[in-house]
């Protein structure tokens, strides 16, 4: 005679107040610990590449004067251009190079910003080239 002769043949309890909880329910008790919760994104984050901003040369900088006078001598004519402007990045040092094409409807010289006809903005600052579309 074994240790449980007495209550081997007694059925199993089950609880009168609620159901059982499904198979599903219990393994997704024992799931493993996701301990990397994040790391993968951390690291993709880390490995994703930025440009760093280039100084302009003289040369460059009296070629975007220049445009930007013309801009300002054609405000009444409401310019279309095309800019190539660096986007800092949000997350980490550095950013992008980005184009935007638009209508001028403003140069705001005491910001020192181009604002396009739909509310875009754009920093003088930030500007690497600027063309006309027609």
């Amino acid at each position: 005679m074994s240790g449980y002769d007495d209550i081997i043949n007694i059925p199993h309890w089950e609880p009168k107040s609620h159901q059982r909880m499904s198979d599903y329910d219990r393994a997704a008790q024992f799931a493993p610990f996701a301990a990397l919760t994040g790391y993968y994104a951390m690291v993709s984050e880390t490995s994703r590449l930025t440009d760093s901003r280039n100084d302009l040369d003289e040369e460059q900088m009296l070629s975007l004067n220049e445009t930007l006078s013309m801009i300002l001598a054609r405000m009444n004519e409401h310019p279309k251009v095309l800019i190539t402007w660096f986007r800092k990045d949000a997350r980490k040092q550095g950013g992008a190079y980005v184009s935007t094409e638009g209508i001028v409807r403003d140069v705001d010289l005491a910001q020192r910003s181009i604002i396009f006809k739909d509310g875009n903005r754009i920093s003088l600052d930030d500007i690497s080239s600027i063309a006309f579309v027609e």
